[in-house]
């Protein structure tokens, strides 16, 4: 009983002293937005087209995030669970950490949606015009399914389906490794800064480029792709990184640039380099980055060598901290064009451009924002024109934040083709107001 009663007393001791080495801290959070909008719209220059104007209040949730994070000397962890409606319910359980060895520290993570929609399996069985119907056509008896005289036996076997929504392909992750001079970034991210430094307000009114599709903010068209980086701090203000695309045709150019060939992931792949710069001289950020992919063959067959798709984009932002006033100009193009004689035509090019400033006062903040892009889907298609406006003001009232804004919108097209849309926005008008207000806890 004694020699027991050690054993136990070692043990308390051990966990006692142990407990701090492998505490974890736990959090748990969520937020809420309420938001009164009035929104004014005129949907094109057409003969009969009234203007209509909505006005709304409306409170929505926000994300639900449970969480724990863990460190241990140079090692950290973090698992989160969360879940978000953005036109539906996404749930997302996450798990990252990082270790540093010598001068280099490593970083990952792995991210899984469970999307559990339920389905089915099952068998079905039914008799076509039964000889044991009554006169109103109802089976009677036991003998609903069998195929006597004239009766047809009719049996449908349903397997399993796939259920909708689920997860489709493992998850796509990439590890980050930096001697804090040299960053090195491998499997999928955003290699590449799009270098958009624009500021806008609570209310619709700012342009994109390529909203039928990418709908990416104006600068460089770039987003996640699978591929390989290398940043390299040439000082405390200036930094350099190159970046390689590989990856199936199905997965666009740099993330935005979509097959326009006709290419598939089964015949075909898509490469690319990139170059961003990054650097501050006196009051002035200045960002830069240069990007170009194409898809080729990879099947070996004649007629699939002869489809491919070429995009190259462009994209630069300047910020200027004058103190309270901070000036920003963010622009950007893209072009991408298929190699088939078949599809000489369909070439895609989209630019913008956005000016705008950011006024401090004290601890609020007025934005004011003009913005303009043009995108066209073929060589002989008219460009649709957009141009928009914000003005807004940020502050805290308490531990909430509210934001003001004012809106307009415009949009041209000569086609009236409004991109790969058939119906026209020519002459579109918007005037949107709001009201937000948020909270999180």
């Amino acid at each position: 009983m004694k020699q027991l009663s050690k054993i136990m007393l070692a043990t308390v001791a051990s966990v006692a002293l142990a407990a701090p080495a492998f505490a974890w801290d736990f959090t748990a959070s969520g937020s809420t937005t309420a938001t009164w909008n009035q929104y004014t719209s005129t949907a094109n220059n057409t003969a009969g087209t009234n203007a209509k104007t909505t006005a709304r209040v409306h409170g929505e949730g926000g994300s639900l995030s449970l969480g724990a994070s863990h460190t241990d000397g140079d090692k950290t962890a973090s698992v989160s669970y969360t879940l978000d409606w953005d036109d539906n319910l996404d749930e997302a359980i996450t798990v990252s950490g990082s270790n540093k060895v010598g001068k280099w520290t490593a970083s990952g993570s792995v991210s899984y949606d469970p999307q559990r929609a339920g389905c089915s399996a099952y068998a079905s069985s039914h008799v076509s015009n039964p000889t044991n119907a009554n006169s109103s056509g109802e089976l009677v008896g036991d003998n609903v399914t069998s195929a006597a005289d004239n009766g047809t036996v009719s049996s449908t076997i349903v397997g399993p389906t796939a259920c909708a929504g689920d997860q489709t392909d493992n998850d796509m992750a990439a590890i980050t490794l930096t001697d804090g001079t040299m960053t090195i970034v491998f499997g999928e991210a955003a290699h590449l800064s799009g270098q958009n430094v624009s500021s806008s307000s609570v209310a619709g009114g700012s342009v994109t480029l390529d909203s039928v599709d990418a709908d990416a903010s104006v600068g460089a068209m770039i987003d996640s792709y699978q591929g390989v980086s290398v940043g390299y701090a040439i000082s405390d203000t200036m930094n350099v990184t190159v970046a390689y695309q590989a990856g199936g045709a199905t997965e666009d150019g740099f993330g935005t640039g979509e097959p326009l060939d006709g290419e598939t992931t089964a015949t075909h792949g898509v490469s690319g380099f990139g170059l961003g710069f990054s650097g501050t001289f006196g009051p002035a950020t200045i960002g830069f980055t240069q990007a170009s992919s194409s898809t080729a063959d990879e099947s070996g067959v004649t007629a699939n060598g002869l489809l491919s798709t070429s995009w190259s984009t462009m994209g630069a932002g300047v910020k200027i901290d004058l103190g309270d006033i901070d000036p920003f100009i963010s622009f950007g193009s893209a072009t991408g064009s298929a190699g088939s004689t078949a599809n000489k035509t369909k070439e895609y090019t989209h630019s913008g451009s956005e000016v705008g400033l950011t006024y401090a006062l004290g601890t609020d903040t007025i934005v004011l924002y003009v913005g303009n892009s043009e995108d066209k889907y073929s060589t002989t298609d008219k460009a649709l024109t957009k141009s928009g406006m914000e003005v807004g003001y940020n502050t805290t009232v308490g531990p909430v934040s509210l934001g003001v804004g004012y809106g307009t919108q415009t949009k041209a097209d000569a086609d009236k083709a409004c991109g790969t849309v058939a119906a026209s926005c020519d002459g579109f008008s918007s005037t949107d107001i709001e009201v937000n207000m948020g909270f999180s806890f």
